[in-house]
């Protein structure tokens, strides 16, 4: 019986609680926010569609870039193993030269 009697003075300080009016502004101002950000959010919903439609053409014209650019690229001759044995020819072309240079400087 007593618990029941704690219980209900509780709730009465609940009600009470509640039913103060500093507590009921700042329920109401809360509550206004709420309602705010909820507008706020249902705007930014509205316009991903746009968004989504602009982001899409922009991707595309990127892409229509890419290709352009693809197109223009012409393919290179060879292979990287074959201009490294001419840069390594070409440079011992040019040791020899440095080498005959020195010995006929050194007569």
């Amino acid at each position: 019986m007593l618990q029941v009697k704690h219980a209900t003075d509780e709730k009465h300080k609940s009600i009470d609680t509640l039913q103060s009016p500093a507590k009921r502004e700042a329920l109401l101002a809360e509550l206004k926010e709420v309602e705010e950000a909820l507008t706020q959010a249902k705007q930014e919903e509205s316009q991903l569609p746009n968004m989504l439609k602009n982001l899409q053409e922009e991707r595309d014209v990127q892409a229509r870039k890419a290709l352009q650019m693809k197109k223009k690229l012409k393919s290179v001759e060879g292979s990287a193993d074959e201009d490294t044995r001419e840069i390594e020819e070409t440079n011992q072309i040019r040791l020899r030269a440095i080498s005959a240079i020195q010995t006929l400087l050194n007569l």
